[in-house]
C-alpha cells in the first residue's frame, strides 16, 4: 500500500488575518490626523463654516491612500418632487453612506454609517433638479462619515464653527512632536463648480451652498477679517490679522485697493467685508467711473400698476442670470458676494432691479472680466 505525503504547504492550517486596530496606522497618518485643520480649507457662508466635499475626498486620500478607503451608498430615496410652477421643479433625496477605510496593508480599520437629504431648489430641468440633489445628499452624508476621523475632516467646525483642534491628542496614540506640520499649505479651498445645466443662479442659492454640514451655531467662528463680539473678544488673545478695510482707506490707487480686495477674499472675507472694499476702491483714483442707472418710471396715482407680461418678465430672469454669469467671469463665484455689491451699488437684490441696473452691473463686470485677462 503506497502513502502519499501531502506538501506542508498544502496540510498546515490557513493562517487567518488579525483584526486591525489604531495602532495599525503608520506614524505619518497619525500625526497628520491630529493636527489641526488649516483654516484656508474652511468655507463660511452665513455664519457657517463647513468643508467641501471634494476637499474631504482629498484628504481620504492623502491620509489613506488611493484605494485605502471606500464609500458605499446604502440608501438613496427620492423624498419629494414638486412642480413649484409651470416649467420649475424642487427636487429633495435622502441618503445613507458607509465610509470605509483601511490600514496601509489593506486590511479593514473601521466604518461608519451616516444619512443625510439634499435638494434642489426651482430648477428649469427635471433631470438636472434630480442630479443636483441626488449629488447633494450623498456628499452631506460622506461628509458626515468622515467627521469621526477627527479635525481635519471638520469635527471642530461643530463646535461653534471653531477652528482650533477639538481632539488634539489620542492615549492609544504616540502624540506628534509637531502637529502644525501635517497642516499643509495648501490654496485656500473653492466651492465646487456649479454642475452644467443646474440653475443655481434661479433658485436663489450660492453655488455648492447645498453641500455645506447642517446648520450648527448662529455664528461661525470670527475670521481675521471680521471682529468678535465684546463677549468673545476677552476670550482671545490675538486680534485680526490685517485690517483690509483700514489699508484700502489709506490705499493711493484703485488697483491697490484691488490687490488687499483679492487677499481678503483669499482668506475668505464674507460678501459684505469685500462689497466694502469695493466701495472705498470705487473712490480711488484709477478706478472706473461708474455709469448711472436710468431711474424708474415714477408710478401713476391715477391707475393701478401694470402687471409684468410673461415676456418681461423672462427678460428679467435672463438678466438677473447674466449678471451672475459675468460675475462668475470676473472671478467673483460667490453668490452672496455677488448680491452684497449689487446692493452697495443699487440698494437692492439683483432679483429686485430694474433691466436697465441689471445691465449696467453685467457689462461693467465683463469690462472688469477684460481688464483682468489683458492685466
Amino acid at each position: 500500500m503506497t502513502v502519499t505525503t501531502l506538501p506542508t504547504a498544502l496540510t498546515a492550517p490557513v493562517e487567518q488575518p488579525r483584526t486591525a486596530g489604531p495602532r495599525d496606522l503608520a506614524p505619518e497618518q497619525v500625526t497628520t490626523l491630529l493636527a489641526p485643520i488649516n483654516p484656508s480649507r474652511v468655507q463660511n457662508h452665513r455664519g457657517q463654516s463647513h468643508v467641501e466635499a471634494w476637499d474631504v475626498r482629498r484628504w481620504l486620500n492623502r491620509v489613506f491612500g488611493f484605494g485605502g478607503w471606500s464609500d458605499e451608498t446604502l440608501e438613496l430615496a427620492c423624498v419629494a418632487q414638486v412642480e413649484v410652477s409651470p416649467g420649475r421643479w424642487t427636487v429633495v433625496y435622502r441618503a445613507q453612506v458607509r465610509l470605509t477605510v483601511r490600514t496601509p496593508d489593506g486590511r479593514t480599520l473601521s466604518s461608519w454609517d451616516d444619512a443625510a437629504s439634499g435638494d434642489a431648489p426651482n430648477q428649469k430641468a427635471l433631470g438636472d433638479a434630480h442630479d443636483m440633489a441626488m449629488k447633494t445628499a450623498l456628499s452631506q452624508a460622506l461628509k458626515r462619515c468622515a467627521t469621526n476621523l477627527g479635525d481635519q475632516f471638520g469635527l471642530s467646525l461643530y463646535n461653534d464653527g471653531s477652528r482650533r483642534p477639538v481632539v488634539q491628542w489620542s492615549a492609544v496614540h504616540t502624540a506628534p512632536k509637531d502637529p502644525e506640520a501635517a497642516a499643509a499649505e495648501d490654496e485656500p479651498v473653492k466651492p465646487e463648480p456649479t454642475p452644467e445645466g443646474v440653475d443655481q443662479a434661479a433658485a436663489g442659492q450660492a453655488p455648492a451652498e447645498a453641500e455645506q454640514q447642517p446648520c450648527r451655531s448662529t455664528r461661525a467662528e470670527p475670521g481675521p477679517w471680521e471682529q468678535a463680539p465684546p463677549q468673545q473678544q476677552e476670550q482671545q488673545q490675538a486680534g485680526p490679522s490685517v485690517d483690509y478695510v483700514a489699508k484700502a482707506k489709506a490705499a493711493k490707487t484703485a488697483a491697490a485697493v484691488r490687490k488687499l480686495y483679492d487677499a481678503a477674499k483669499a482668506e475668505g472675507a464674507p460678501a459684505p467685508y469685500l462689497a466694502q472694499l469695493a466701495e472705498i476702491g470705487a473712490t480711488k483714483p484709477g478706478a472706473k467711473p461708474r455709469k448711472k442707472a436710468q431711474p424708474a418710471p415714477a408710478a401713476s396715482t391715477s391707475s393701478p400698476p401694470q402687471q409684468e407680461t410673461p415676456q418681461q418678465a423672462e427678460e428679467h430672469v435672463i438678466a438677473v442670470a447674466e449678471v451672475f454669469d459675468a460675475a462668475r467671469g470676473a472671478g467673483v463665484t460667490d453668490r452672496a458676494e455677488v448680491e452684497a455689491l449689487f446692493a452697495a451699488r443699487f440698494g437692492c437684490k439683483p432679483t429686485e432691479a430694474t433691466l436697465a441696473q441689471l445691465r449696467e452691473m453685467r457689462d461693467d463686470l465683463i469690462d472688469a472680466a477684460q481688464e483682468t485677462a489683458a492685466a
